[in-house]
């Protein structure tokens, strides 16, 4: 990793990074890293979508807030001290743990 002169690390490919802890050393030396499965979450939604029979424009509006999602564990990297990878599962976790009390609630 010690030639890689990019400033941002954002691909689709699952498992981008060698292994975990890899999220760590991009932090260290300021390169920004968006988890593949936050920037894989457009097929995830469409796919998820089609389930009901699939509307473009249904599909379009959720995907609409991964911009907002991707500055938000940006955000709370930085303000937790953590890398991108460790906010995102964070992030993850809470919403899990928000529809599982939804759930609760509901049933």
């Amino acid at each position: 990793m010690p030639v890689l002169g990019a400033r941002i690390v954002c691909g689709a490919a699952n498992n981008q990074l060698a292994h975990p802890g890899v999220e760590k050393d991009l932090a260290d030396r300021n390169v920004l890293y968006a988890p593949d499965y936050v920037v894989n979450s457009g097929g995830v939604i469409q796919v998820a979508d089609e389930i009901a029979g699939f509307d473009f424009e249904r599909a379009k509006a959720r995907a609409s807030g991964i911009h907002d999602t991707t500055r938000k564990i940006f955000a709370l990297a930085a303000d937790e001290g953590v890398p991108p990878a460790a906010a995102a599962d964070r992030l993850a976790e809470r919403r899990m743990s928000e529809i599982g009390r939804l759930r609760g609630i509901l049933v």
